[in-house]
C-alpha cells in the first residue's frame, strides 16, 4: 500500500492522503502470506474435529490461534480470551492446549454451540447419547412444532423432517444430553436448507440432503466421537457468555473477578467494517434452535452487535481521521451516482457506520487494556475495505486508536490479499492488489 500511496493520488483529501502514508510508514509490517494465506478463514478447519461442526463463514483456523496463543507467552493456567468468538474457534482452541478459554459473542447460537465444544462429557453420558441416537430413525414425520417464517426455505419434508426433530429434542430431560442433540441439529441446518449462507445473507442454493434424520444421526456420531476424544485429554476450563464486547471488562470480572485468574492473551477477529448484516446469515438457526421467536426478534441481537453493517444508529463524529474517511466517501457517492443515474440509498449509510464502527472498535479495545496486565498482548485479525474507491485500511486505523487507549504497535502482518466487487475492481483497478487481510499485534504499555 505504502508504494501505491507514493506513485497515484488515492485520496481527494490531502491531509487523508499523507495521515495514510504516514500510518504505512510508521508501523513494522510483515508480510506472512505464504505461512498464513489459508489459515485466516474458516476452510482449513473442514477436518478438523470439534471446529468442523458447524460452517461459520466468519471464523478462522484454529492453527492460526494455536500459533499466536505460543507466540503470546501465555502460561497453561491463564485465560485466553476473545471478545467476537463466533462458533468458539479461540476458546476452544485454548482449552483442547490445556489453556483456559473464555468467549464472548452477541449471537446466542455462537456461543451455545461454542459451550458445548467445551464441556467435559462423562463415559456414561456419551454412551447414553449414543443410545438415544438410535430413536431418530424411527421418528415420525409429523410434529405440532410450526416455524412458518423460516419454513420456504426448506423442501417440504425436510421442513417437516426437522419439525419433527426439534419436536424430539425437546422432550430429553437430561438438560446435558439435550444440547448435545440439539447442537447436532443446529450444524446440519444450512445443508438441509434450500439456502447457504454468502456475501449478506443467504443465496439460493437446492439441497441435497435427502434423508434429514440419517443426515442427523450422522453429524451426531461425530460429534459425540469428538466429545469422547476430548475427555481423554488434560482440557483445560472454557466458558462463552452470550454478551456484548461493549461490556467486556464487567463480564470478565463478573465471572473472574473474585479468582486469581489472569488474562494471557487476547485473540479475535471482529466484524469487519464490510456493511454485511451477520445475523442475517444466521436466521435459520436463530428461529429453528428458539434462540428468536422469529426472523423479526433477531434484531434484539443485532442492536447490541459492533456497527458495522448500514441502518445503525447515527454516529455524529468519532475521531478527526475516521471523519476524514467518512468524509471522502461522502463526497464521492453523487459522482458515482451521476454516472449511474440512481440514488445510492445503501452508500449514502456508510458514512455513518464508518464512524459508528471505529466508536465502538475503539472502547472494545479499551475494554481489552482493562482486562490486561503490562506486556501482555493482543492480536486483531482483520480486513481491509473500500467503498466508491475510497480505501477504508481498517488495520492502520484499529493500530492508530489502539495508540490512543493504552497499547503500543508491536507488528502489522500481512496474511493475504482483501478482495472487493468486481464493479469497484472495473472502475478502480489499483485496489486488486492493495487491500489486505492483517493480523494487528498490540502489547499492552
Amino acid at each position: 500500500m505504502k508504494k501505491i500511496l507514493e506513485q497515484q493520488k488515492i485520496y481527494y483529501n490531502n491531509e487523508l492522503q499523507e495521515f495514510v502514508y504516514g500510518l504505512e510508514c510508521k508501523y513494522k509490517f510483515r508480510d506472512l502470506t505464504n505461512r498464513y494465506h489459508n489459515l485466516v478463514n474458516f476452510s482449513e478447519n473442514a477436518e478438523t474435529p470439534f471446529l468442523n461442526w458447524f460452517r461459520y463463514r466468519e471464523g478462522f483456523s484454529g492453527k492460526l490461534i494455536k500459533e499466536l496463543i505460543i507466540d503470546s507467552g501465555a502460561q497453561k493456567d491463564e485465560i485466553i480470551l476473545d471478545p467476537f468468538s463466533g462458533s468458539g474457534t479461540t476458546p476452544v482452541v485454548a482449552v483442547l492446549n490445556g489453556y483456559n478459554g473464555l468467549g464472548i459473542d452477541v449471537n446466542p447460537l455462537s456461543t451455545f454451540i461454542a459451550n458445548v465444544k467445551m464441556s467435559k462429557y462423562s463415559h456414561d453420558e456419551l454412551c447414553l447419547c449414543r443410545n438415544m441416537a438410535k430413536d431418530i430413525m424411527n421418528l415420525p414425520s409429523q410434529s405440532t412444532y410450526r416455524f412458518d417464517d423460516i419454513r420456504k426455505y426448506f423442501t417440504e419434508k425436510n421442513y417437516y423432517d426437522l419439525c419433527s426433530l426439534r419436536e424430539y429434542i425437546d422432550t430429553i430431560s437430561n438438560p446435558r444430553i439435550r444440547d448435545i442433540f440439539l447442537t447436532a441439529f443446529l450444524c446440519i441446518l444450512e445443508s438441509s436448507s434450500n439456502r447457504r449462507r454468502d456475501g449478506n445473507g443467504l443465496k439460493t442454493v437446492k439441497t441435497k440432503i435427502n434423508d434429514v434424520k440419517e443426515f442427523f444421526y450422522k453429524k451426531l456420531l461425530d460429534i459425540i466421537k469428538d466429545l469422547k476424544e476430548s475427555s481423554k485429554g488434560n482440557l483445560g476450563q472454557g466458558l462463552c457468555i452470550t454478551g456484548s464486547a461493549i461490556n467486556l471488562h464487567d463480564i470478565f470480572m463478573r465471572e473472574y473477578g473474585e479468582t486469581n485468574k489472569k488474562v494471557g492473551a487476547i485473540i479475535f477477529s471482529p466484524p469487519y467494517p464490510n456493511s454485511f448484516d451477520y445475523f442475517e446469515s444466521y436466521k435459520l438457526e436463530l428461529v429453528f434452535g428458539g434462540f428468536s421467536k422469529d426472523i423479526s426478534g433477531i434484531k434484539t441481537f443485532r442492536e447490541q452487535a459492533v456497527r458495522s453493517f448500514v441502518g445503525v444508529k447515527a454516529q455524529e463524529t468519532c475521531d478527526y481521521y475516521i471523519d476524514l474517511f467518512a468524509d471522502e466517501i461522502e463526497k464521492a457517492i453523487p459522482l458515482k451516482e451521476s454516472e449511474t443515474g440512481k440514488k445510492d440509498s445503501r452508500t449514502r449509510k456508510v458514512p455513518n457506520m464508518i464512524k459508528g464502527y471505529f466508536a465502538d472498535m475503539r472502547e472494545i479495545i479499551r475494554q481489552c487494556g482493562l482486562c490486561l496486565e503490562k506486556d501482555k498482548k493482543v492480536y486483531i485479525v482483520i480486513d481491509q475495505s473500500a467503498y466508491v474507491g475510497v480505501i477504508i485500511p481498517t488495520d492502520l486505523l484499529l493500530a492508530y486508536i489502539s495508540e490512543s487507549v493504552g497499547f503500543n504497535v508491536v507488528s502489522i502482518t500481512e496474511c493475504r490479499k482483501a478482495r472487493t466487487s468486481t464493479q469497484q475492481l472495473k472502475k478502480y483497478p489499483y485496489l486488486k492488489n492493495i487491500l489486505r487481510e492483517s493480523i494487528v499485534e498490540l502489547i499492552k504499555k
